[in-house]
């Protein structure tokens, strides 16, 4: 009984702010403990599903503030925060928004890159003359969201937004898509099996994928071997090569590989320009792809040939979604908060070869 003590008391919480008893924010654990009979521990966990459902943000000592209802439409339009359209991806997410958006009669506002703008003024939000906003690409923080949630603002996060509750986000399912790839290659007869990327720490992506690459090693008996996981900082090799950079990185991932001795006989790559630069500098040293070497990509939009097996996420459709989803939060303020994953898959191509099994 004592278990479930926190679920009920978060049920009348919310019914109390429903009925409106606590306007902006909730009173202390301590009082509102005295009031309802709960002690605090009981109380802070309480409070804790209730930012699950994005009722609340939680801001330590500041406190336990109630999120507004959104204001209705006004303005017809969305902004998007965190795109850039130099990019040609960037610019098909932007037109799948677009499309999306013009179905319903709204319209789409790029603002800003990088969210630095309002991170400085978070007052910045409340003065631009869309109805709500979607964050790309790590671009939401708890900050921005608490702030938001405060002023009744909706919002969508193009990103799974590990460690900030109560935000309604469509994403890739990451963890799984990685999975799919490298069950992939172990379904060909693969062992040695590299992952190059280049280290993300929004979110934990990056450990989230080590740990799923642990994962499926383990559960195919293949020992993890650290040298074969190579995930460095982006923000170097951009600043030490310029545009030129994730070729390079591709090319310093196989004297890297090369040096240490034993090769890998598959490797999954996160960006197709790594790609170019790992597969021009592999065939320099006599490494033959597929019959040496396995290669999978990630999208590979930017290479415009039939050669590499991709493992492809529809970033079009991802955009798609989190517009229509915020477009529903805008009509129907006070809709629980919703969470979709989206699954990837392998579009087999040339690029991968099915080693002979070893007799024993």
């Amino acid at each position: 009984m004592l278990e479930t003590r926190y679920i009920d008391l978060s049920e009348k919480i919310e019914k109390g702010i429903k009925d409106g008893l606590w306007k902006e924010r909730l009173p202390g654990v301590i009082k509102l403990g005295r009031e309802l009979n709960a002690d605090p521990a009981t109380l802070s966990k309480a409070f804790r599903v209730l930012e699950d459902k994005g009722l609340v943000t939680i801001q330590g000592k500041k406190g336990t503030f109630i999120t507004q209802p959104g204001k209705g439409v006004k303005h017809k339009v969305i902004g998007i925060i965190g795109i850039r359209t130099d990019r040609p991806t960037y610019s098909e997410e932007l037109m799948a928004m677009e499309k999306a958006a013009e179905a319903n009669d709204y319209r789409v506002m790029g603002i800003a890159h990088k969210n630095d703008l309002f991170v400085n003024d978070l007052s910045l939000f409340l003065k631009l003359p869309v109805d709500g906003y979607i964050f790309m690409y790590s671009s939401l923080t708890f900050e921005i969201a608490a702030f938001l949630k405060q002023h009744g603002i909706p919002f969508v996060s193009c990103n799974n937004p590990v460690g900030i509750p109560g935000v309604n986000w469509v994403d890739f399912n990451s963890e799984g898509s990685f999975e799919k790839a490298i069950r992939y290659f172990i379904g060909l007869g693969h062992e040695r099996i590299a992952y190059i990327e280049f280290r993300n720490k929004n979110y934990n992506y990056s450990e989230r994928i080590l740990n799923t690459y642990k994962k499926v090693l383990s559960e195919a008996g293949l020992p993890f071997e650290k040298s074969f996981f190579i995930s460095k900082e982006q923000e170097y090799y951009h600043k030490t090569y310029g545009d030129n950079y994730f070729k390079i990185y591709g090319t310093e991932c196989v004297k890297e590989i090369i040096g240490r001795g034993e090769l890998p006989t598959a490797v999954l790559l996160t960006s197709p320009l790594i790609t170019w630069g790992f597969t021009e500098e592999i065939k320099k040293h006599h490494v033959r792809v597929p019959e040496d070497i396995s290669i999978i990509t990630y999208n590979s939009k930017d290479i415009k040939d039939d050669f590499f097996t991709v493992l492809f996420n529809d970033y079009r459709k991802r955009s798609s979604k989190s517009v229509k989803m915020l477009m529903e939060l805008i009509d129907n303020p006070g809709t629980a908060v919703k969470n979709k994953l989206l699954e990837g898959k392998i579009i087999e191509k040339k690029s991968c070869y099915t080693l002979k099994r070893k007799s024993k």
